[in-house]
Formats: structure tokens, C-alpha cells, sequence
């Protein structure tokens, strides 16, 4: 069994590996952040439909349990379920159009089936990863977190206010002053704290906007008061609606949008986890975004299974590992921990819903800015192109138009919402589209096909020859560009030479050079790894053996290395100024 470490390459979180004891209190902090989002389904259904309260309370039961478990295995990381890393599960509000719908049309037993039936979009899209790699890429993702920080930015606000304009202190004085203290906490101690003391900083934004809102009286109990203590819901797992019917098509088809939509948005937060909880992070691992999609998908099956509402990733806490600096996988195994003994203790799970809501929107804040902070390191991370840059820059037009819900309303199919009313779905489908565009627009270049022998590499120079003329290409681009190819394949050969499987050669003529991509269907050592300088007197055997990859890393620009589903795929740009 894997030790119960921090996510860092090295086995290390930015803090080194924090006791038990700390471990439950940051995850108890981490699912007072998000405990009402975790339950929205359950608790829409509740509000908008007429679905008595006993079968609401089975949902929510449910909808914790299935939480509880895909938390666990985010964290745990069994075989090939789950990213390894702090990454909270719970309902999903993309879903809550067709979540609606779902209980109208045919109760409890619809949704159950249709949320079972969504399940296997989010394992095709996670299985066929590796198509996406031109397509999803770390800049997409980062994308994908601004829209979420634009997203929660107007919840937050209203939350601030207090959450509902039925509620007698909504807009109130003293929930700007509620709001405004818990802010200004977290702001100041994560601005000035040291690094023991960001530790505590969530619970001291949290204690000091709760001290606010009791002395101004607007920090009531009333959940806490009419729950017991331990239980268990009344009503009965509503079963399966197993008699379909084609008028049922159309929402089966919202289910899978909103499936895709979640499986997107989850890609970005794993991207953004590894970001955060890698230490000394150079580069996306995707085979961690599959496993923990994989866990999605698993989840979601298992919710509808159990009666539960649809669930996906949850990434408004996410920005708490970076201020509190500790990414460790205890935090989320504690997390899931309490999430399933909350599922059994109505009045513990009572108070944390009564927390005053401009505690909660004075803390989604700062939150927001650091989602902001970290899409961008995303973006900037891998270098934008003029194509890129524009494609990025409609995405988010795209995701601000969605977010304002009043996109031609009256001539927009109601089936169509998921994407057309969220502004993550809409911003991520237009990245997507565009960069898939971009990606099969027929370019000038060649693939070849190579054993990975000794005996091939005349045929690969050869190759190069015949485009330097089609390309244009200098006599310096062009060395460079051979002496590339010429230590990407040696190193294959290296490490393939006894496969049976051939390599991919593709070079294109790109926007600002040439691309080369080559691919095999092995695991080969890393090649973008321990290039850095040394001496020739001082130099080991190894380092001299890597000198060609020196010369790689030094002639090419944008080297990247990655491994999916049993693929390597190496690239690199090759400059023609």
C-alpha cells in the first residue's frame, strides 16, 4: 500500500506531512467551505419540486455517502481510481436544470436512471484522453478555472448579501459588516501571516465573521435545533425507472451534456490540483486527470445507484490548499471521513448549514482571487500564440455571455441550458471547438512511421531532408531541427529498440515554427527530465550519457514528455527565426 503522503513527486507536501489531528481539522474546514454545495441538489429538489421531505432526506443520505466515497477515493488512489490528490466530491449544480426536470417528469426513479446512464460519458471522455491532448491542454484549463472564479463571484456576492432576498436581513448593514470581517481576516493573515499561523487562517475568518454576526444577531440556529443528533432517513431507495420511454430522449441528452461539462471542469481542477500540491511542478500529468476522472465517472454511477443526485469535482475549495500550504492526501481522506459521519448526524451537518451566508461569501472572495491567480499560472504556464491567445480570449466572452442567462432566452431550446446558462460549459465548449479547429486544419509537414532501430535513422534523416525546402527552412533552423529528431529517436532506441511497436514521426509547420511529435506506444523514460548544465570535468557517466537531451532542451523550445494510457508523446517546437 502507497504511503499517506503528500502528492509532491517527491513524496513531500509544501509543508512536509502534517499529524492526524491537523489533517481532521483542515478537512473539516475544507467541508464547512463546501458543505452546502456538496447537498444543492438534494436541497433544489426539496425547494422546487413537490417531493415530500422524507424522500429528500434519502437523496441527501445518498448524495453524502456517494460524496463521502469518491472524496476517499480521490485521495487514496486505488489502482487506477482517483488523481491522488485533495479533491472534494459532491452535487454538481450543472446538473440542476435536467435534476429538475428529471424529478417532474418521472420522480426519483428518473433521476437515479438517468444519473446511472451519464456515468459512462465521463469514462469515454476520460478513456479517449489522449485524442484530446492538443485540444485539452493545460491553457484550456486554466480557462476553465477563471470561468469557475467568474461563476462563483455573483453566488458569492449574493451570499454576502445573505444569500436570499426572502430573508428579512438580506441587503442588510450588517451582513456587509459580516462579510466584510471575514475577508478582511483571511486577507490580512494570508497577506502578513507566517506560515504556521495560514495554517488557522480559514478557521479565524470563519470565527471572526461568526462573532460578527452574533453580536449583530443574525447567527441563528435553526437547523441545529430541530435535528437529532444521530439518524437515519425514513423513506425507502426509490429504485430504478427501468421502463423507457422515447420522450425521454431529450433529457437523457441534458444528463450527457452536463456529464461532458463536469468531466471538462474536472480536467481543470486536477490541473490546477497538481499545480498547487506538486512540488516543484513542471508539466500536467495526465494519467493522474484519467484516474481521477475515472473516480468521477465511478461516482456517478454509484450515486445513481443509491438514489442520489448526479456528483462531479468540487474545486471552490481548492484555493484553501494554497493558502494553508498543506496539499497532503490526509486532509481528503479526513474530508471523507467527515462527510460519511455527517451523513449520519443530522445536527452536526444542521450547523454547518447555519452558518451565517455572508460568512460563506466573504470567504468565497479572496477564494475567487486565488482561482483567478492560479487560471492564469495555468494559461501563462505553457505560452500563448496569437491563435491561442484569440481562441482563449473568445472562450471567456463566450463564458461572460452565459453567465449573464439572457443570451436570445426566448429562440434558445430549454434542453440546451446546461451549456447555454453556465458559463463554464459554454466557455469550455467554445475553447474546445476552437482549439479542435485549429488542431485539424491542414497544415504542411509529414508522418512517418519507424521500428525504433539503429537502421531506421538514415530513413528519418532522409525524410528531413526532402522538407527543408517546403519548409523554407535556414541551414541553422534546419541543423537544429535535425539534431532534435536525431537525439528524440536515439532515445527511443534506447529504450524501445526490443519493442515490436512502431514510432510516430509527425512534423508540421506550425505559427511559430515547426512542430515535431512523436509517439509510441511504450513508456519510455522521461526526456524532459535532469537536462541541465554540468562541467565535462566534474560530469558522471549518466550526465554524459543525457547530453544529447542537453542539446534538445537547449535547440528546441516548449519540450514536453507526457504518458497517457500506456502512450508516450513527446514534442517540441523547433524556431525558424
Amino acid at each position: 500500500m502507497k504511503p499517506l503522503c503528500g502528492s509532491g513527486e517527491d513524496g513531500r507536501t509544501a509543508m512536509g506531512e502534517p499529524g492526524w489531528s491537523l489533517s481532521f481539522f483542515l478537512g473539516l474546514i475544507h467541508v464547512s467551505l463546501i458543505f452546502d454545495g456538496i447537498i444543492f441538489l438534494p436541497n433544489m429538489i426539496g425547494k422546487a419540486t413537490g417531493t415530500p421531505a422524507d424522500q429528500v432526506a434519502f437523496v441527501t443520505f445518498a448524495t453524502l455517502l456517494v460524496a463521502a466515497f469518491g472524496t476517499f477515493l480521490q485521495a487514496f488512489r486505488p489502482g487506477r481510481l482517483g488523481c491522488g490528490h485533495v479533491l472534494f466530491m459532491g452535487s454538481y449544480s450543472a446538473f440542476l436544470a435536467c435534476t429538475l426536470m428529471a424529478v417532474d417528469m418521472g420522480g426519483l426513479p428518473l433521476l437515479a436512471t438517468m444519473t446511472l446512464l451519464s456515468a459512462p460519458v465521463v469514462f469515454l471522455y476520460s478513456y479517449f484522453l489522449r485524442f484530446l491532448r492538443h485540444i485539452v491542454t493545460p491553457a484550456v484549463g486554466g480557462v476553465l478555472i477563471i470561468l469557475v472564479a467568474l461563476s462563483l463571484m455573483p453566488i458569492a456576492i449574493e451570499l454576502w448579501q445573505g444569500g436570499d432576498s426572502s430573508q428579512a436581513h438580506f441587503g442588510s448593514f450588517g451582513n456587509y459588516l459580516v462579510g466584510l470581517v471575514t475577508m478582511g481576516v483571511l486577507v490580512i493573515f494570508m497577506l502578513f501571516g507566517s506560515h504556521r499561523l495560514r495554517l488557522w487562517t480559514p478557521l479565524l475568518g470563519i470565527a471572526a465573521g461568526c462573532l460578527a454576526a452574533s453580536f449583530l444577531g443574525i447567527f441563528t440556529l435553526e437547523h441545529v435545533r430541530h435535528a437529532p443528533w444521530f439518524g437515519l432517513p425514513e423513506a425507502r431507495w426509490p429504485g430504478l425507472a427501468l421502463d423507457f420511454q422515447m420522450a425521454w430522449l431529450p433529457l437523457l441528452g441534458a444528463f450527457f451534456i452536463a456529464a461532458l461539462v463536469s468531466a471538462m471542469e474536472g480536467t481543470g481542477n486536477i490541473m490546477l490540483l497538481q499545480q498547487i500540491s506538486v512540488k516543484g511542478f513542471r508539466k500536467v500529468d495526465y494519467t493522474r486527470i484519467q484516474n481521477g476522472l475515472y473516480a468521477d465517472g465511478l461516482a456517478k454511477g454509484l450515486s445513481g445507484l443509491a438514489g442520489g443526485t448526479p456528483v462531479a469535482t468540487f474545486c471552490d475549495n481548492i484555493p484553501l490548499l494554497k493558502m494553508t500550504r498543506v496539499t497532503s492526501e490526509r486532509v481528503g481522506l479526513m474530508g471523507a471521513l467527515i462527510l460519511l459521519v455527517l451523513a449520519f448526524m443530522p445536527k452536526v451537518s444542521g450547523f454547518l448549514l447555519d452558518a451565517p451566508s455572508a460568512v460563506i461569501g466573504g470567504m468565497l472572495v479572496p477564494i475567487c482571487a486565488m482561482l483567478f491567480y492560479a487560471g492564469f499560472g495555468l494559461v501563462m504556464r505553457s505560452g500563448l500564440s496569437f491563435q491561442m491567445g484569440l481562441i482563449l480570449g473568445i472562450s471567456l466572452c463566450a463564458g461572460l455571455m452565459a453567465e449573464t442567462r439572457n443570451f436570445f432566452p426566448s429562440i434558445m431550446p430549454v434542453d440546451f441550458s446546461p451549456i447555454l446558462q453556465n458559463g463554464v460549459a459554454m466557455g469550455g465548449f467554445v475553447a474546445i471547438f476552437f482549439s479542435t479547429l485549429l488542431y485539424l486544419f491542414p497544415r504542411p509537414g509529414m508522418a512517418l512511421h519507424l521500428n525504433p532501430t539503429s537502421d531506421a535513422m538514415q530513413t528519418l534523416l532522409e525524410r528531413l531532408e526532402k522538407l527543408k525546402a517546403g519548409f523554407r527552412m535556414g541551414d541553422e533552423a534546419f541543423l537544429r531541427l535535425r539534431l532534435c529528431c536525431e537525439e528524440t529517436f536515439s532515445h527511443l532506441i534506447e529504450y524501445a529498440e526490443s519493442s515490436d511497436k512502431k514510432c510516430l514521426f509527425s512534423v508540421r509547420l506550425w505559427e511559430e515554427g515547426v512542430f515535431v511529435e512523436v509517439i509510441i506506444g511504450e513508456t519510455v523514460d522521461e526526456i524532459d527530465q535532469g537536462m541541465r548544465p554540468f562541467t565535462g570535468i566534474n560530469a558522471t557517466e549518466a550526465e554524459l550519457d543525457r547530453v544529447g537531451l542537453l542539446i534538445l532542451s537547449r535547440m528546441a523550445k516548449d519540450v514536453q514528455h507526457i504518458h497517457i494510457s500506456g502512450y508516450t508523446y513527446i514534442s517540441f517546437v523547433i524556431e525558424l527565426s
